[in-house]
């Protein structure tokens, strides 16, 4: 039996233990020093008898007999319960009795102290939303742990029955499709889900699933086209029968080289809720979290106001970064924030709009049109930019938790418009959630209007993103470097290494068109590694040339949040053969506060391992002066927004001058040294040395150079 696959995927937990007959076990599975002790039994003989070394797992032994002897399929879990070792350590255990192909297993869990903890934490919710949070919950982890082995083509083929064995372990129903949506695998809890519908469906359940995505949602073709990830509700209608409703988390899996392999669909039965959400007639159209208008029922009056032929905007609003709230604070703390949110929302709509919450994160709003403003189309959208002011101004008001800490939100906000854009309610809701995409790709809280320019703009990001991902296939990107100097002695110091993108037909294209996107899709995490391979590569060739010097690599904020970065630094290190004390990294400011933890983690590591760190474009962020104590850093580097600007004109030139001066001034407080971007004329490098601004880069002493015209550079002994 192949467990490698069930341990991977976090479903088979610990140590597994067949049941022979009677009072009779084997070890099928194990990697816990613990068991021997705990159960020293089970260490002598292949076949073995629990002895009375833990009376709560003789306890549980007694309903696990029930259900094997009864043979039938299923499973029974215990409790919790603590044991002591000798070295006093507690362990937190939890058993399983499953019965699966006519065979008994006993599954022995070691329950992790963060596992427990956000298990207490649960506790607390209403039962609800309770139930709702720990379907997300699943749905997330199934994702996660089957995006990790799927990505990787080569071991999804080599693994694929043992993933599909693991797979039927989980309640989840999933179904693994091919980019054109055609089903790979499905495990047997997908086709049980009808089971119970006393009626014959008449297509699969992935086709079924996909239909029902496709007649209830108007972002089924933005999903899809943008390989986006999805979650929310499906009803499915049996009549005269209740019917079904579905929790559906849609998921694309892309390789290494952030390429589509597969779509991944998880499925969960929420019928049960939502009849419980049925009691009375108000749960049936509102929300229980927020009490505003549900999907159903919001769908019901826009079709209403069509009705009424009076002009309107329709506006769809996504809270930015959510899944980070929930991530940071939990999923209890994320629905407070939701229902406080609703509350904001509705303060500032007026009697005649009409607001609901339509998904997870998601509300919209029917703001009807003043019928007195004579310029049609312009004096619209200047009432709609002004309620969305409101809306925005009110959400950015700081959240303040039970925990006594705050937190911040920013909406994302798409709008259509009756009848300019159309006049048929799923048109609208399309075009509005092609708007709020666009929104998206904005850092702070937008409005965008749905317009053939944006339409345009759409499919000119998806010709764009598919010639990025062909260009990383074909190599079509080259490393420049720019010397970093010592500007009190011209000798160059170190030197930032910086992408450029050379397409097949000669044309070079700036980073700053195609990094955003790269950041947006994921592909800058396989640009992000191909950029410091090749830096070690760079650093390798200077090494047999008996020339050394530290190359800085900037790392983006997903590339931070990849888990396998560090591995990677380590092993390409290795592999060329790089001391990492020639290796810098750079990170933004933004970085810093939107992953802080795992940030501190990754710098800590580093640190050890003895590479250098320095925080780009300081003083364009909003990091504080106790995260640059906390954090190992080495060295902040300045903005050539500010340094360039010192001789642009004499007002400019003082702000600026005070800025530079402050951040001098804090790095020598925080021992950090100091980088100076940007600098163009003589006059900028002058008024560094005089405040103390050693380090310096920019134009005046050398641009972004090939790496063969670098080592030209590098032999000189001075740069002028």
């Amino acid at each position: 039996m192949d467990t490698s696959l069930f341990h991977d995927l976090g479903l088979l937990d610990c140590v597994i233990f067949k049941r022979i007959k009677l009072n009779k076990y084997e070890v099928l599975y194990n990697t816990q020093d613990w068991l021997f002790e705990l159960l020293p039994e089970t260490k002598s003989k292949s076949h073995f008898e629990f002895a009375d070394s833990s009376i709560y797992l003789e306890d549980f032994l007694i309903d696990a007999e029930a259900l094997w002897t009864s043979k039938r399929s299923g499973s029974v879990d215990s409790g919790i319960w603590t044991e002591t070792l000798s070295n006093r350590e507690l362990l937190q255990l939890e058993a399983s009795a499953v019965i699966c192909n006519e065979n008994n297993y006993l599954v022995l869990h070691k329950l992790k102290d963060k596992f427990h903890q956000k298990q207490q934490t649960l506790q607390i919710a209403r039962e609800l939303l309770f139930s709702n949070d720990k379907i997300t919950e699943q749905h997330e982890h199934l994702h996660a742990q089957m995006d990790e082995l799927l990505s990787e083509s080569q071991r999804s083929k080599a693994f694929q029955q043992p993933i599909i064995q693991a797979l039927e372990q989980t309640d989840l129903g999933v179904a693994i499709l091919d980019p054109n949506l055609q089903l790979v695998k499905g495990n047997p809890a997908l086709q049980i889900l009808f089971n119970d519908s006393h009626i014959e469906i008449k297509l699969p359940v992935d086709r079924l699933i996909l239909e029902l995505f496709k007649k209830q949602y108007p972002e089924y073709e933005r999903i899809f086209t943008t390989k986006s990830a999805w979650t929310g509700e499906l009803c499915w209608l049996n009549p005269p029968e209740q019917g079904k409703w579905l929790k559906v988390a849609i998921h694309p899996i892309k390789n290494a080289n952030q390429e589509l392999q597969y779509w991944m669909f998880s499925v969960s039965d929420v019928t049960q809720i939502k009849f419980l959400l049925k009691r009375n007639e108000k749960l049936t159209h509102f929300d229980v979290l927020t009490d505003l208008p549900n999907r159903q029922y919001f769908w019901q009056q826009l079709e209403n106001k069509i009705k009424k032929n009076r002009p309107f905007y329709l506006l769809y609003i996504d809270i930015k970064h959510f899944k980070r709230i929930n991530e940071v604070h939990g999923h209890i703390v994320g629905d407070q924030l939701i229902g406080d949110l609703a509350k904001r929302l509705q303060s500032v709509t007026r009697a005649d709009d009409y607001i609901a919450r339509i998904g997870g994160t998601e509300f919209a709003i029917i703001m009807e049109i003043d019928h007195f403003h004579k310029h049609f189309y312009s004096s619209e959208q200047t009432q709609c930019k002004n309620f969305v002011s409101e809306l925005i101004k009110t959400s950015s008001l700081p959240f303040y938790l039970e925990s006594g800490s705050q937190c911040e939100v920013g909406l994302n906000i798409g709008a259509s418009s009756f009848p300019v854009d159309s006049s048929d309610a799923e048109e609208l809701m399309k075009y509005a959630d092609l708007a709020v995409f666009a929104a998206k790709k904005r850092t702070k809280s937008s409005l965008e209007f749905y317009s053939k320019k944006l339409v345009d703009a759409s499919l000119k990001r998806i010709e764009m993103e598919d010639a990025l991902q062909k260009a990383i296939t074909n190599n079509e990107f080259e490393l420049f470097l720019q010397p970093i100097l010592d500007i009190s002695t011209g000798k160059m110091v170190k030197a930032e290494t910086l992408i450029r993108w050379r397409q097949s037909n000669g044309a070079l294209i700036s980073p700053e068109e195609f990094i955003p996107l790269a950041e947006q899709t994921g592909l800058i995490v396989p640009i992000g590694k191909w950029v410091f391979s090749e830096a070690c590569r760079f650093l390798s060739e200077l090494q047999d040339n008996n020339q050394q010097i530290k190359l800085s690599v900037n790392l983006s904020p997903r590339q931070v949040a990849d888990r396998q970065l560090f591995d990677f630094i380590k092993t390409t290190l290795t592999q060329k053969d790089i001391s990492p004390k020639w290796i810098e990294l750079e990170l933004t400011e933004g970085v810093l506060i939107d992953n802080y933890e795992k940030v501190h983690f990754l710098l800590t590591e580093l640190r050890t391992l003895g590479i250098s760190v320095s925080i780009d474009d300081f003083g364009t962020g909003y990091s504080s002066l106790s995260y640059l104590q906390k954090l190992p850093i080495d060295h902040i580097k300045i903005d050539r927004s500010f340094t360039m600007s010192l001789s642009e004109n004499q007002q400019d030139e003082n702000g600026n001058c005070a800025i530079i001066l402050a951040v001098i001034a804090m790095a020598k407080s925080l021992k950090l040294g100091v980088i100076a971007e940007g600098v163009e004329t003589n006059s900028q490098k002058e008024f560094l040395l005089r405040n103390h601004c050693h380090i310096a880069q920019g134009y005046l002493f050398s641009r972004p150079l090939p790496f063969a015209e670098f080592c030209k550079l590098i032999n000189a002994e001075e740069i002028s």
